[in-house]
């Protein structure tokens, strides 16, 4: 197994200096070799379209991780610096959803593609911080997520919708359902009364999102892919879900120390 930089640091703190370096290198091949001349970064270089939201939002959740272990790194002004283009062009000015690609000069992308919204990255986006505008818009990519992105029948999160929020694609994916758990972990930590109570009961209705996905005969794997039209998908469970699955249950163990 191999672990990122920032894992190191978390896994092995007598390694931290060694791995802060690293992760710096890393910032700074980031920083020379693909930042956006206006704001974030490009998908590739040499630069092409489309410009994706996706990449910025991971990159924005490793440094709010780095921000933990290394609180005099450049890891906060980065984060704050990309949440900049997720408010302005990322969170669509009219209805508040998030879109996913983008023209080089971060207007939507062209045609159908430039529609797409995920449910998933919606909850997922939750993480934005920061003032008014930020939890305001962050709740709204919450509620958004909640009212358009959950399959009526199966009671899941779906994978994609256009920005009129019709269907694009009625795929269940195990990893969305584990970003609407965190979102409203998330959020009931930091609200009260009624709306606290809001986020608590969606977070039980994550939970059972997730229950069909887990319900594998083979212990400790998992369905990745429920279609609209068919039962769940038997096929090999992929590692990078484990990953949504362990932030998951991260997020609810911060909140359940917090709360005790």
């Amino acid at each position: 197994m191999r672990f990122s930089p920032l894992q190191t640091a978390a896994i092995l703190p007598d390694r931290k200096d060694e791995v802060r370096s690293r992760a710096l290198e890393i910032l700074a091949i980031l920083e020379r070799d693909y930042k956006h001349p206006v704001a974030g970064f490009e998908e590739a270089n040499p630069p092409r379209a489309p410009l994706c939201s996706n990449p910025h939002m991971h990159l924005f959740e490793a440094m709010l991780a780095w921000e933990k272990q290394d609180h005099d790194g450049p890891w906060s002004a980065l984060a704050d610096e990309i949440a900049g283009p997720a408010l302005s062009c990322f969170i669509d000015g009219g209805n508040g959803g998030l879109r996913e690609f983008f023209a080089h000069d971060w207007t939507p992308y062209e045609g159908k593609k430039g529609r797409i919204m995920e449910p998933g990255h919606q909850f997922e986006w939750g993480s934005l911080r920061g003032n008014d505008e930020a939890i305001r818009k962050a709740k709204r990519l919450f509620e958004l997520g909640e009212e358009h992105g959950i399959c009526p029948r199966r009671k899941v999160a779906l994978m994609s919708l256009y920005d009129d929020f019709s269907v694009r694609d009625g795929l269940a994916r195990l990893w969305p359902q584990t970003e609407w758990l965190r979102a409203a972990v998330r959020f009931s930590s930091v609200t009260d009364g009624e709306e606290r109570q809001r986020y608590l009961a969606s977070g039980l209705s994550a939970i059972g999102a997730l229950q069909p996905f887990l319900d594998r005969p083979v212990k400790d794997l998992w369905f990745d892919k429920w279609p609209a039209d068919r039962p769940m998908l038997d096929e090999p469970a992929p590692a990078s879900t484990f990953y949504h699955i362990v932030r998951a249950i991260y997020e609810a163990e911060a909140v359940l120390a917090t709360a005790n």
